[in-house]
């Protein structure tokens, strides 16, 4: 069994080569605020048990074990946040952060009970999919044509897919666009989006504003309405 913080390093390496994102040492570091050497040692045991492999650029991938092992603690994490969410009505900052003691006591038969409760729910409140329930990984984006909000043009509508979890600090990203009104299958039009400075758009009748390095987290896809509307 994989320990609290290989599993976190799993977590990591999965959702940013979900994202498309190359997996290196440096950018693990800053993930976690630690240093190369201890990113290192930790990588090391990863490849040594298993779980991961590193190449000869130094990216690192999971393996099929370490994917296997990844997508079931995905699953308890995210069904729990959706039952944390859905359940007892915390909001969606508090069911994560809570979401991460529960995962490791969750059985899979609870995972499933949840799971019947919730209708089989197919992503966090967050809008990350839920291994088992919906196709994962890489595919989850791909099947939903899903890009970044910063990639997106001047009078573009688009709906919002997830929120990303490949950031340093995940409760801070989400209280930054829990702010401006952003979840799952919000409706955005875009009004401004510069190479600099703030991504502007207009949801529920408001122009409102998010930076751009916070809108490379936010995923979309183009909105249902938007060949209606052209």
């Amino acid at each position: 069994m994989a320990s609290p913080v290989a599993e976190e390093y799993l977590e990591t390496i999965y959702n940013m080569g979900m994202e498309g994102e190359s997996v290196i040492g440096a950018r693990l570091a800053e993930k976690f605020g630690v240093s190369r050497p201890t990113v290192t040692e930790t990588v090391r045991r990863l490849v040594a048990n298993g779980y991961a492999s590193q190449n000869k650029d130094k990216t690192i991938e999971l393996t099929p074990l370490g994917r296997e092992v990844t997508e079931n603690v995905l699953r308890r994490h995210r069904l729990a946040e959706r039952m944390l969410f859905d359940l007892l009505g915390m909001d969606w900052i508090q069911a994560h952060e809570q979401a991460h003691t529960i995962e490791h006591s969750m059985t899979e038969d609870m995972a499933k009970q949840i799971s019947v409760r919730l209708g089989h729910p197919l992503t966090c409140p967050h809008g990350n999919p839920i291994p088992g329930n919906a196709v994962s990984g890489l595919a989850f984006l791909k099947e939903r044509q899903a890009f970044r909000l910063s990639e997106a043009g001047v009078g573009d509508l688009v709906e919002v897919v997830l929120v990303s979890e490949v950031v340093e600090d995940e409760s801070k990203v989400l209280r930054q666009v829990g702010e401006v009104g952003i979840h799952p299958r919000a409706q955005l039009t875009i009004v401004e989006s510069g190479i600099e400075g703030e991504i502007l758009f207009q949801l529920n009748g408001e122009i409102r504003a998010v930076p751009r390095d916070l809108a490379t987290k936010l995923w979309v896809r183009r909105s249902a309405d938007e060949a209606t509307r052209r």
